[in-house]
């Protein structure tokens, strides 16, 4: 049971994190301007991303999965087997979070907790 749970957290917090910085990666390209046409545009972008996602892609999942399962374990010994796991798959999920909600809503979970405002975006 216990070794499910922790494929399932880690894949979880891998695919997560790879989707978050590859999509940074494509909006800083997209929103930088040029004097190309769009289509002229598009193609460069496309072979930088291609160019740059490549190898990350290539490397990225192996060093998200040897992180997640270093967090995972750390929360482990910190709280026992099953109750460390899920605090640690927690924090991360909750950091993730934060990310997610400013690059895709320009909201600042940080800033919500902070002032207390967070339960209005529940």
């Amino acid at each position: 049971m216990y070794k499910n749970l922790f494929k399932f957290a880690v894949m979880t917090i891998t695919i997560l994190t790879a989707n978050l910085l590859t999509s940074k990666i494509s909006e800083f390209l997209i929103e930088y301007h040029s004097h190309y046409n769009a289509l002229t545009r598009t193609l460069i972008i496309m072979a930088i991303v291609t160019i740059i996602l490549y190898p990350l892609y290539a490397y990225l999942q192996k060093w998200l999965t040897a992180l997640s399962k270093k967090i995972i374990r750390s929360g482990s010994s910190v709280a026992g087997k099953y109750v460390g796991l899920v605090f640690a798959f927690l924090i991360c999920i909750a950091v993730l979070l934060c990310f997610y909600a400013q690059m895709w809503y320009h909201i600042n979970v940080f800033h919500l907790l902070t002032s207390g405002k967070i339960g209005m975006y529940f």
